[in-house]
């Protein structure tokens, strides 16, 4: 090889470095300005998320209080619940005692049970021989004293 080959040689390889450098130098400059664009449109954002943030917390707030009503909502339900169950409960009681107070009655007056059966007055209405009289004003016009589910009525 010749000098002036080894001389060309040489500056074509500096020619070449030479444009890579350049190369590099525009593409650093070009990723720095778009980076700076990023920044400057994060910042914009983030600006924008702040402005927002008031409304933002005004809604968490409504969140938690109609959350907190909820709860007492199902607070009290819960409360009615139980003294819903109480009160059947003790209907249920009251009404035992009721029919037990009437099975005792019809088993000391056991007539009066017979009249319930059959559904008619057997018993005389008034009878001096027996002694027993029937008070008309207290029959309700169908003869017995039972409710439409066959109970005894108080």
């Amino acid at each position: 090889m010749s000098t002036t080959s080894l001389v060309l040689l040489v500056i074509a390889v500096l020619v070449v470095a030479a444009l890579v450098a350049v190369a590099v130098v525009v593409l650093l400059q070009r990723n720095a300005r778009l980076r700076s664009a990023r920044v400057e449109q994060a910042g914009q954002l983030r600006t924008q998320a702040a402005a927002h943030d008031e409304p933002i917390a005004a809604s968490r707030n409504r969140v938690e209080e109609a959350q907190v009503r909820a709860d007492e909502a199902h607070a009290r339900a819960d409360e009615a619940d139980r003294d819903v169950h109480l009160a059947e409960q003790v209907l249920a009681h009251d009404e035992a005692q009721q029919e037990d107070r009437l099975r005792a009655a019809d088993d000391l007056d056991p007539h009066r049970e017979a009249e319930h059966s059959t559904g008619t007055d057997t018993a005389p209405t008034n009878d001096p021989g027996n002694g027993v009289t029937h008070d008309h004003a207290n029959d309700h016009g169908n003869g017995t004293d039972d409710d439409s589910e066959g109970r005894h009525r108080a």
